[in-house]
């Protein structure tokens, strides 16, 4: 297959352009909400502080020239948040680095003194001299510059820049970042998040706490104090081998746990849990230093009185739902949702829970030995703050809470128990959680049993249905096992997250059946797995509009390129003068499908058709659509396209090795990168984009692996597709200048009885989306079919 044709279904989400030299720019949605916090609550609440002590020959001016290095290079380490004299609201100004004063000698050092937002700098340093080779070193950064994931960017560069290396320049900057941010939220692709949030926290309870020592203050005063513990060795293997057996993870263990402590001590079956989950969406903000944590609400019924293991799997789905739905802001969610409000609690949750997974990790000069200083907070956010992170002596467990409420006592006691609590349930998985007592962690010791799933479908079973036959097959080639029972676990028998990923994406080639990845740890068994699969095949797809841009008059569709997402259509949108509506992938497995599926969804829009239209693959399905329409009523509508080729259908199914070098080289196109040769493998493309800096695991992992699917299924589509031809409305085709043409218009005039308008625009097939031609091209393509009817 040619690279022409590889890339014919081609198509990202649009990349964060760099702006050179910002001064000032707009704020993020999360500056936006920490500048509010700030300015409502107890100032220096929301700072985040870090001592480490440094043995050894320590070079205190390299230091100093080090962190002045940082905050030079990282444009938001010298931001301030100004309030705007007009509407514009709240920015975020640069300060020049000679204007700012890093070392504070007066500074004792405490996390807690407040930072001035509108005058800065929003970072500040302190060296102790406790002798010749012991030194203190003192840091704090407001939260509104500054995060957990920033942490390792900040220390892995400051130890490069103490040593003397060079450091390239960031290929973009935190101000580039909420910009885009900005562009997306205003093109109302989010709505449908909003709904999603909506109806997931409709009916929530207003209060999720533990039972408190003294009643809640009418205005809380945020004093508090933190309590740190040591979590057992044996739980700690514990929640690491339960995760492992539920294809869960350490936080979503812990999270369940804690759900069901708290509904057990507060008697409420209904619990809402805060938890920050990092909202660094694009590759190239993995080393960008900022704020891009977003909080979402966990919520848990567990009225029921389930088992602990099904708990954890309703907890794991329900996490994974929340990494689909993270790009609307907390603050956005609150006003979706809409719950009571009062000045003596925070809205939706009381308390919130954070794994910061290994903080050990530091890239120090080997003549230095740097370790963290035990440091504890004076002030609360929530009711309570649960942490756990890992250091050099096992699992810490956090607790920071509201002296206001609880007495020391008192909460001593509670962690004891949710310890206990959580070793006993580790023990027994499948009992009741109402038969598991509330005592503390002295018995969590026998937490070192396995963990395993039951199948109540009698052993050695053949088998017996058509969907299980070839899932069998499927299997033994993966598997590499000789022989397959419907009671088979697919992880028992070597399977694991990477091959689920493969298996999932036959099933979809096979029978057209988008599972979501979850679905394979709930329905491990063959059996159950051949179940799910059935179920799917009597539920027909639908499609939903996405709303990009508002406005009166007939609208604008644009379908989604291969990857499935509509992302790259959001800026373009809104600069087209018209209502724009943008259709997602939702698994369908042929364009026919597609095309039919769409123009359902189409009826239900509020503006009628004006056009039709799509980058690359998104070109394709709008033609048929168009095409479909005309057959059934007769109205031919103008169909514009952007750099899309008429496909030349294939025989059979992509390669394994084909499928995953055409994804790597359209990845990395769309992100500027390139890949390099011979990735034909799904554990070299990995490894390419670790080295890449394009993949963080584990956390990106999840976000890559959904991105290759949907490739797959829609790469799968397109091979398989033939363009009728006959079409009788206007086909504008705006062609890559920089690309090389096989044919004049891309094949479009041997499908259309008139002529095929085409327009050449600088750049290669992603380069012309970003190109600065495009929207004016549409909006007067636009304006020509409606002066021509």
């Amino acid at each position: 297959m040619s690279a022409r044709a590889a890339r014919v279904p081609g198509g990202r989400k649009a990349g964060i352009a760099h702006h050179e030299s910002v001064v000032e720019a707009t704020v993020s949605e999360q500056q936006r909400a920490m500048w509010f916090l700030e300015r409502t609550g107890r100032p220096g609440t929301y700072n985040i502080g870090s001592t480490v002590r440094i043995r050894g020959e320590f070079d205190v001016p390299a230091m100093k020239r080090a962190l002045a290095e940082l905050v030079e290079r990282h444009r938001i380490l010298r931001s301030v948040l100004t309030e705007g004299e007009d509407e514009s609201g709240v920015r975020q100004r640069v300060r020049p680095i000679d204007e700012i004063d890093l070392f504070d000698e007066t500074w004792d050092g405490r996390a807690e003194t407040p930072f001035d937002l509108g005058t800065g700098p929003l970072v500040r340093a302190r060296i102790e001299r406790r002798a010749p080779d012991d030194h203190l070193f003192y840091l704090c950064f407001h939260h509104a510059v500054y995060d957990g994931g920033s942490a390792p960017v900040f220390w892995r560069e400051l130890w490069r820049a103490y040593r003397g290396e060079r450091l390239d320049e960031p290929a973009v900057q935190y101000a580039d970042y909420a910009i885009w941010q900005q562009q997306r939220l205003a093109g109302g692709v989010l709505d449908k998040q909003a709904r999603w949030w909506a109806d997931t926290l409709s009916g929530c309870p207003v209060l999720t706490t533990l039972p408190a020592d003294r009643p809640r203050p009418a205005h809380p005063s945020n004093a508090g104090r933190e309590l740190r513990l040591r979590m057992p060795e044996p739980v700690r293997r514990g929640v690491e081998a339960m995760a492992e057996a539920e294809g869960a993870s350490f936080y979503m263990v812990v999270l369940a746990a804690l759900q069901a402590f708290v509904s057990r001590v507060s008697r409420q079956d209904d619990v809402v849990i805060g938890s920050p989950l990092s909202g660094r969406v694009r590759p190239e903000l993995r080393e960008v230093i900022g704020c891009f944590v977003n909080t979402v609400a966990t919520r848990a019924d567990l009225s029921e009185d389930p088992s602990f293991r099904a708990h954890l799997g309703r907890t794991r789905d329900h996490v994974l739902d929340l990494f689909d739905h993270l790009e609307l802001p907390f603050d956005r969610v609150v006003e979706t949702v809409n719950p009571p409000r009062s000045p003596s609690w925070s809205p939706l949750f009381q308390m919130l829970y954070v794994h910061q997974g290994d903080i050990t990790e530091r890239d120090t000069p080997p003549e230095l030995r740097v370790s963290e200083v035990d440091e504890r907070t004076d002030s609360a956010k929530f009711d309570w703050l649960v942490t756990t992170w890992q250091d050099t002596e096992g699992m810490v467990l956090s607790v920071e809470y509201a002296t206001e409420l609880f007495d020391d006592g008192t909460v001593r006691r509670l962690a004891d128990e949710f310890l206990g609590m959580l070793g006993a349930v580790l023990a027994d998985p499948d009992r009741a959680l109402s038969g598991h007592p509330v005592t503390a962690a002295a018995g969590a010791a026998a937490v070192a049993a396995a963990v395993a799933a039951d199948d109540t479908v009698p052993a050695a079973e053949d088998p017996a249905t058509p969907t299980e036959q070839y899932l069998a097959e499927l299997w033994q080639q993966l598997l590499d096992v000789p022989r397959v029972h419907r009671n088979d676990d697919f992880f028992h028998l070597g399977g694991h997250s990477f091959l689920g990923i493969r298996l999932l994406n036959r099933v979809r080639l096979q029978y057209g059946v988008d599972l979501p990845t979850a679905a394979l740890f709930e329905a491990r068994t063959l059996y159950r797995l051949g179940r799910a699969i059935d179920r799917e095949l009597t539920a027909p797809a639908t499609a939903d509009l996405l709303p990009m841009a508002e406005g009166s008059g007939p609208a604008f569709f644009l379908v989604h390129p291969v990857g499935g997402g509509v992302g790259c259509y959001a800026g373009l949108a809104r600069s087209l003068g018209r209502p724009v509506y943008a259709l997602e992938a939702v698994g369908l497995s042929t364009v026919e499908e597609m095309a039919e599926a769409y123009l359902t969804a189409v009826e239900s829009a509020a503006q009628p058709p004006l056009a039709f239209g799509g980058w690359s693959m998104g070109g394709v399905v709008a033609f048929e659509m168009a095409r479909r329409l005309e057959l059934r009523t007769g109205k031919a509508l103008p169909v514009l396209m952007i750099d899309s080729h008429v496909p030349e259908p294939e025989d059979g199914p992509a390669t394994e090795a084909d499928l995953v070098s055409w994804f790597a080289e359209d990845w990395g196109a769309a992100v500027g990168t390139d890949l390099g040769p011979s990735v034909t493998t799904r554990e070299q493309l990995w490894r390419r984009a670790r080295e890449h800096g394009l993949l963080e695991s584990p956390g990106d992992g999840g976000l890559v692996e959904r991105l290759l699917d949907r490739f797959e299924t829609n790469l799968h589509a397109i091979r398989q597709f033939t363009v009728p031809g006959g079409y009788p409305g206007r086909v504008c085709l705006i062609q890559a200048g920089d690309e090389p043409r096989d044919r004049a218009d891309h094949g479009w005039g041997g499908v259309t009885s008139r002529p095929v308008r085409t327009i050449a625009l600088q750049g290669d097939h992603y380069g012309v989306m970003r190109g600065p031609e495009l929207a004016p091209t549409l909006a007067r393509l636009l304006q020509e079919a409606i002066d021509h009817g």
